[in-house]
């Protein structure tokens, strides 16, 4: 199965990064060796809502080989961000625009982007009983050629199953499955589109915590064995500190802070992200910056 998706006929891709031979010149490479860097830029990025400035002069470049975590207080535009670099601009929301490769998201028809960004939204509510393998599969609508489904793309989504350990849940009709189980089907239709950047808005809700632990650890060795950019947007600030190659912290105001773990979780910048004092410590298990309110 691993074979079959890793040397993809159809597109000459390898090591699942479908990237720059399956969009012609769109990309600045032609093609990609499974160790090239692409990059998802926003570049002064400022969007409001109903003329209200949600996001404000924001700099962000996610990068291929990277685990990148979004967090923030409630409100401060961290769903916004993600749409906008998904390339999704919903009715009233208006911003300048998001690079993949210096190519504006803008001059890209919709299905052209999904080959390179997989976005998983915060909730989502299914319509049909399909089964998990089902709705796992249509993860591959993008690569489908009119709407067929190649052995290539059954692979794909059996692989992206086995990743995300729901083998046990493949054959069952979404509608019986709990919330977190649903939530694993829908983090595998992420991860069977193949594609070079992941934008997953808060995957770890409905999450036991040892599954959370397991799905973060699972994400951040993919996109550094798998030349993957994966931004995660994540409420808890020390899971993400746990786990994040780099932090990006939204503040309400609609700017964003993002660096490493020793230049983000300073006490002096969480209290302006926050509005309250924190406190950091080196934790002696995880063997990294926690923070806790003082």
């Amino acid at each position: 199965m691993g074979t079959d998706i890793k040397t993809n006929p159809n597109t000459g891709t390898v090591k699942g990064t479908d990237i720059g031979t399956e969009t012609g010149t769109v990309l600045q490479t032609a093609t990609d060796n499974g160790t090239d860097t692409h990059t998802l830029s926003a570049k002064n990025l400022t969007a409001s809502w109903n003329k209200k400035n949600v996001l404000q002069n924001i700099n962000l470049d996610l990068n291929t080989k990277e685990f990148v975590c979004l967090s923030g207080p409630n409100g401060s535009g961290k769903s916004t961000l993600l749409t906008l670099m998904a390339g999704i601009r919903k009715n009233g929301l208006k911003g300048t625009d998001i690079l993949l490769d210096s190519v504006p998201l803008k001059t890209l028809p919709r299905l052209k982007i999904t080959s390179h960004i997989a976005y998983l939204t915060q909730a989502e509510f299914p319509a049909w009983n399909y089964t998990a393998r089902d709705v796992v599969l249509t993860g591959r609508f993008g690569r489908a050629k009119s709407g067929i489904y190649t052995p290539i793309d059954y692979a794909a989504a059996e692989e992206a199953i086995k990743k995300v350990q729901i083998e046990n849940l493949a054959n069952k009709n979404i509608l019986s499955l709990s919330g977190g189980e649903y939530q694993k089907v829908r983090i595998a239709r992420a991860l069977a589109q193949n594609t070079a950047f992941l934008l997953l808005d808060e995957p770890v809700a409905n999450l036991d915590f040892a599954y959370q632990n397991d799905l973060l650890a699972l994400l951040k060795e993919l996109a550094h064995s798998e030349n993957k950019g994966i931004l995660v947007c994540i409420h808890d600030l020390n899971t993400a500190a746990r786990f994040a190659d780099r932090l990006a912290l939204l503040q309400k105001n609609g700017s964003l802070v993002s660096g490493s773990l020793d230049q983000v979780m300073s006490p002096q910048i969480l209290e302006q992200i926050y509005g309250h004092k924190f406190s950091t410590f080196i934790h002696p298990g995880y063997k990294c910056l926690q923070a806790y309110e003082i």
